[in-house]
């Protein structure tokens, strides 16, 4: 999902994660560490602001809580100290927001410096659940990631999904209330979408806790084929990258570590992210 000034009264945007991202080599010295860095960024009701900084956060590690910091007055973090090869979940906490997690890391043998969490506050969570009719269970999580295209980033002007997209769940077993529900190119959840929008948001509703790992492919069911390409049409649409239309396109796969009470959220470029 991308970021922007909300204009409509929903906007889950989406936060960076990097899931086997930078295995680490044979090469590493034992022990060996890295810093982590980025910014949280907060969406807000319209009139608000449409995004702000986060400042005064609590940024921590799920898997080493010792290691941990605070936001800046420009939401900029950076945690140092975290083993090459190890899980990293990052935690973001604040008053006015939901305690969130960014997807599950393998950390790589080299610093990240732009890793973002991506939050509603509370306002605007609540306007949330009032638009789809939901009650967020306190002893559930909600999961949110992006479909994105080859080489766009958060940091891109518009929409930089990846159209016509599909989401798996691993293990088949997972529990969940609903989902996946994709959001529009109004970057509003519709439960009529049976694939991706060029907004590339997925969200997942109260999901038993667990560890689920989230997984993309290009439609294959001829009508929704056929769909992508009234919806998308190439003289329209010319950029073939950006519909989903073939078994070439790859995806990063995403590992998320639900919780009770959690909001997560894979977002570009560590998400869904589709592979060159």
């Amino acid at each position: 999902m991308r970021r922007f000034d909300i204009v409509v009264p929903v906007v889950l945007g989406a936060v960076l994660s990097c899931a086997g991202c930078g295995e680490s080599s044979s090469n590493v010295a034992p022990g060996a560490t890295v810093s982590v860095g980025g910014i949280a960024w907060g969406f807000t009701l319209p009139g608000q602001g449409g995004y702000d900084r986060i400042a005064n956060a609590t940024v921590s590690v799920l898997e080493a809580p010792e290691l941990t910091t605070t936001s800046s007055a420009d939401g900029e973090f950076t945690i140092g100290g975290i083993p090459v090869g190890s899980e990293a979940t990052f935690v973001l906490e604040h008053p006015n927001y939901p305690l969130t997690y960014t997807k599950t890391f393998t950390v790589p043998d080299a610093d990240i410096d732009d890793l973002t969490f991506q939050v509603p506050n509370n306002g605007l969570y609540s306007v949330i659940e009032l638009q789809l009719g939901i009650t967020s269970n306190p002893d559930k999580c909600q999961m949110v990631s992006t479909f994105t295209r080859v080489g766009r980033t958060i940091g891109d002007a518009g929409p930089h999904g990846q159209a016509g997209a599909v989401l798996s769940i691993s293990p088949e077993s997972a529990v969940i209330e609903e989902g996946p529900i994709y959001f529009g190119d109004n970057v509003i959840p519709d439960r009529n979408r049976t694939y991706s929008s060029l907004d590339g948001g997925v969200l997942i509703i109260n999901a038993d806790p667990g560890d689920y790992t989230l997984s993309a492919s290009c439609v294959s069911d001829p009508a929704d084929e056929a769909a992508l390409l009234e919806e998308y049409p190439p003289e329209t649409y010319p950029d073939e990258d950006l519909r989903c239309e073939t078994e070439d396109v790859q995806f990063e796969s995403v590992l998320m570590k639900c919780r009770p009470g959690v909001f997560l959220n894979a977002s570009p470029s560590y998400g869904l992210q589709a592979l060159p």
